[in-house]
């Protein structure tokens, strides 16, 4: 199963479209899904480990995956693993 974070900002106004991508594909797919602002230490120490620089920015299994709000079809690809 993967494991997805969201880094977000209240003052994003690209986040709530990535908050909403990734809770509809929640209802396809099986995977654990957290949210966590930027500005607090967890999050703060999410970016400065993964050199993110911009939100919303998805963390899939640990890698820095997305920066902005991916295509829905990019999205499922990575859950899945496809490639391409």
């Amino acid at each position: 199963m993967a494991n997805v974070t969201l880094l977000v900002s209240s003052s994003c106004p690209a986040c709530p479209s990535a908050k909403s991508l990734w809770k509809q594909l929640r209802t396809k797919y099986s995977f654990s899904y957290r949210e966590i602002d930027i500005s607090t230490p967890a999050g703060q120490e999410l970016a400065e480990r993964h050199a993110v620089r911009a939100v919303p920015a998805t963390i899939i299994n640990g890698r820095l995956t997305f920066v902005g709000v991916p295509s829905r079809q990019s999205a499922e690809k990575a859950l899945t693993g496809q490639r391409g």
